[in-house]
C-alpha cells in the first residue's frame, strides 16, 4: 500500500479501538442480567421463576471476544506505525516537519490576508465628545461636539502582499512534493481486515 493508504489503515485502527473502549466502558456491554421473581414469598402456591434480560449490546460479541481483538488491533497499530516510520525515513525530506510547517504557512497566510485587505477609514461621530465650560452664573456645564475617528492601517501592505505571495508559493511547492510521496511512497505493511468495511463487519473478521 502507498503512504496515504497507510494513513487511511491507522485512522480506521485508531477508531476502532476507541469503539472498544466505548464499548468495554457500557455496562450494559459487559454484564447479564437476570432476574427472579420471588412469588412464593408471597404466595406458598406460587412458584418462583428467574428471567434473563435481553442483551442491549452495540454489537453482538462478548466482552471476552471484544478484548481479544483489541490486542489483535493493537499488534496492527505497532506493525503499522513501525512500518510507516519506516517509509518516512527513506524520503529525501522530514515528512511531519513538512507537514507541520506547511500548516503554520498556510495559517499565517491566513492572517496576512485580513491584512492586506484592511483599509483606512474616517468616521465622524455625532455629538459624542463631551466638554465642560462654566456658563454665566459660575456653574459648570456640560456640552457636546463630534469626533472625528481616523484609523490608518500600521503595516505596509505592499511587504504583506509580497510575503504572503511567497509563503504561498513555498507552500504549494511543499504540498505538491507531499503529496507526491503520499501517493507513491510504499509502505511494507498488509493489513489483516477490509480498512473500507465499518465497525461490525470488521470485527466479525477479527472474532474468528
Amino acid at each position: 500500500m502507498n503512504l496515504k493508504e497507510a494513513f487511511q489503515a491507522q485512522n480506521t485502527i485508531n477508531h476502532l479501538l476507541s469503539r472498544i473502549c466505548d464499548f468495554l466502558e457500557d455496562e450494559d456491554n459487559v454484564t447479564e442480567v437476570k432476574e427472579r421473581h420471588l412469588r412464593s414469598k408471597v404466595r406458598s402456591e406460587e412458584q418462583d421463576e428467574e428471567i434473563e434480560i435481553p442483551e442491549t449490546r452495540l454489537y453482538d460479541f462478548a466482552p471476552n471476544t471484544m478484548i481479544a481483538i483489541w490486542q489483535k488491533l493493537m499488534v496492527e497499530k505497532e506493525k503499522l506505525g513501525h512500518a510507516i516510520s519506516e517509509t518516512k525515513r527513506s524520503l529525501d525530506f522530514d515528512f511531519d516537519a513538512a507537514v507541520d510547517e506547511n500548516k503554520c504557512r498556510r495559517e499565517f497566510c491566513s492572517n496576512l490576508r485580513k491584512l492586506a485587505s484592511l483599509k483606512g477609514k474616517s468616521d465622524r461621530l455625532r455629538g459624542q465628545g463631551t466638554g465642560y465650560v462654566f456658563n454665566k452664573d459660575g456653574n459648570q456645564t456640560e456640552y457636546h461636539y463630534d469626533v472625528e475617528r481616523i484609523v490608518t492601517i500600521d503595516y505596509d501592505r505592499n511587504k504583506v502582499l509580497s510575503l504572503m505571495k511567497k509563503l504561498q508559493q513555498e507552500a504549494n511547492a511543499v504540498s505538491q512534493k507531499i503529496d507526491l510521496a503520499l501517493i507513491t511512497a510504499t509502505v511494507d505493511y498488509e493489513p489483516i481486515f477490509d480498512i473500507d468495511s465499518d465497525s461490525g463487519l470488521i470485527f466479525e473478521e477479527l472474532a474468528k
